[in-house]
């Protein structure tokens, strides 16, 4: 038992240690960094000019005639779709049925 608990006692303290160690560097790394990212902020502020916004001024940029063509085909397939989406199934298949059997009377009647 002397030889498994020296082995496991070594390897818990080395294993501990390096854990503890690898902790304590990154957060020595974690606080390093954000002093340098305080210290580039505080030169680039001395340093660097003040950069003021521009407005552009407003235009009216007209699309070109391919964008044009695309948006005309667009409003086309939207007009279908919604065409489509209030078509009424109920009524259309009413009107059909309508027709067949006044066909079917028909050739009834010359028959």
């Amino acid at each position: 038992m002397g030889r498994i608990g020296g082995f496991l006692g070594g390897t818990v303290l080395t294993s501990s240690i390096a854990y503890l160690t690898l902790r304590h560097l990154n957060a020595n790394a974690r606080a390093q960094s954000a002093s340098l990212r305080g210290s580039r902020q505080i030169a680039d502020s001395i340093l660097l000019p003040k950069q003021i916004p521009r407005n552009r001024d407003p235009t009216l940029e007209r699309p070109s005639f391919v964008e044009t063509l695309k948006d005309a085909w667009n409003w086309e397939i939207e007009k279908i779709v919604r065409g489509v989406q209030s078509w009424d199934t109920r009524r259309a298949r009413e009107g059909v049925e309508d027709t067949i059997g006044d066909l079917v009377e028909r050739l009834k009647g010359r028959s």
